[in-house]
C-alpha cells in the first residue's frame, strides 16, 4: 500500500498562504466546499478541507470527504486499457466499436476524431433519464468526424467512452467491476468507486450546488468518486511506476506522436501544460454540481489535487497560485 510519511509538511508560512488564497477564490467564485491535497515524491505535504458538504448546510468538509471527480476518471480507463494491452487481451492496434478508421492508439491520444457526444444537439448534463453508454457511442459515430483518425489531437469524450465499452466488452464484466478488481482493490482505494449507486447515501459524500445527472452519461468518461488521499495515493502509483513501468507510459503520456506526424497535447487521460515554465501534466474535471483538478509537475515531482463541489468552476488559476505557494515561486504571473 502506497501511504505517504506523515512528518512530511508544508510548513507553517506556506500552508497560511494556501488557506488564504483558497479562503478567497471559494468566496469569490461562490464554491460551497472544498478538498485539497499536496504531495510530493509520494510523500503527502498538506491535505486539508474547507467549507460546508452542501450548499447551505453545515457539516464541515474534511480532507476525506468524497466528490464526484468528472474527467480525473479518464486515467483509470486509460490505465485499465493499457493493462490489457500488456496481458495481451487487447492491443494498440485495436478497431474501437463501429469505427474500423480509429484504433485503440488513436482514442488513448484522442486522436479517434470522433464527436464528442457531450457536444452534440440535445445532450445535457442534468439529464436525469438514464441513456444507455452505447446509444450515446452510436450517436457519436453517427455525427460527422471531426478529423481523420490519427492526424491530430482534439478533446472528444467519446474516445474514453469507446476506451470503456471496449472493456467491459473483452473482459466480461461490467466496466465498475474491473476497475475495481484491476486498480481499486489492488491499490486499496478504498474511497473510490462509480459515484452512483456507491456513494448515494454515504455520509461523506459531498453533495454538487447543481442538479447531478443520469451516472450513465459519464460512462468511463466522468463517472468515479474520489477523495484527496485516495487520488494522490492513485496519481503517487501511476507516475511512480507501481501500476505501469515508465517505459509503459513513454510512447502514451502526452505529447503523443501521431502515426500521421502530429502530435497530440492528450494522452492517458491527461493534458500537456506548462507551470512556470516547468512541464507538467493535468486534468480538469466537470460533472453537474462538481469541479476538480488534478495537477502532476514532472520534474518536482509534485501531485496537487483539488476538489470541490461547485458547478462549472476552472480551478486552474487557483492550481496555479497553490503550486506557486507550495514551490515558493516568487513570480506567480510568470
Amino acid at each position: 500500500m502506497l501511504a505517504p510519511a506523515a512528518a512530511a509538511t508544508l510548513g507553517v508560512v506556506r500552508e497560511a498562504r494556501i488557506d488564504r488564497i483558497v479562503t478567497y477564490v471559494m468566496r469569490d467564485r461562490s464554491i460551497p466546499g472544498l478538498a485539497l491535497g499536496i504531495a510530493r515524491g509520494g510523500r503527502t505535504l498538506y491535505v486539508r478541507g474547507y467549507g460546508v458538504m452542501r450548499p447551505g448546510g453545515h457539516a464541515r468538509v474534511r480532507s476525506t470527504t468524497i466528490f464526484s471527480i468528472g474527467s480525473l476518471t479518464k486515467s483509470f480507463t486509460a490505465t485499465a486499457t493499457l493493462l490489457a494491452i500488456r496481458s495481451g487481451t487487447l492491443a494498440f492496434s485495436t478497431p474501437l466499436p463501429g469505427d474500423p478508421a480509429a484504433n485503440v492508439r488513436d482514442a488513448l491520444a484522442m486522436a479517434a476524431g470522433i464527436a464528442d457526444y457531450a457536444h452534440l444537439p440535445g445532450f445535457s448534463s442534468a439529464r436525469r433519464e438514464p441513456v444507455a453508454p452505447l446509444a450515446l457511442y452510436d450517436a457519436a459515430l453517427r455525427a460527422p468526424r471531426t478529423f481523420a483518425a490519427g492526424t491530430r489531437g482534439g478533446y472528444s469524450n467519446s474516445d474514453y467512452l469507446a476506451l470503456a465499452l471496449t472493456l467491459q466488452s473483452i473482459e466480461h464484466r461490467p466496466y465498475e467491476q474491473l476497475l475495481q478488481r484491476r486498480l481499486l482493490a489492488p491499490l486499496h482505494l478504498h474511497a473510490t468507486a462509480v459515484a452512483w449507486p456507491a456513494f448515494a447515501a454515504v455520509a461523506t459524500y459531498a453533495r454538487g450546488n447543481a442538479p447531478a445527472g443520469s451516472p450513465t452519461l459519464g460512462f468511463g468518461v466522468a463517472d468515479l468518486a474520489s477523495n484527496v488521499p485516495d487520488l494522490l495515493r492513485w496519481y503517487a502509483a501511476f507516475f511512480g511506476g507501481k501500476i505501469l513501468s515508465h517505459d509503459w507510459l513513454a510512447a502514451t503520456l502526452p505529447p503523443v506522436a501521431l502515426p500521421g506526424g502530429g502530435e497530440s497535447a492528450y494522452g492517458d487521460g491527461l493534458v500537456a501544460a506548462r507551470f512556470f515554465g516547468r512541464s507538467a501534466w493535468l486534468v480538469r474535471g466537470y460533472v453537474a454540481g462538481y469541479s476538480s483538478i488534478a495537477v502532476h509537475l514532472r520534474r518536482d515531482r509534485l501531485d496537487l489535487v483539488i476538489l470541490t463541489n461547485a458547478d462549472r468552476v476552472d480551478l486552474t488559476p487557483l492550481a496555479r497560485s497553490i503550486v506557486a505557494r507550495a514551490l515558493d515561486i516568487r513570480d506567480p504571473l510568470r
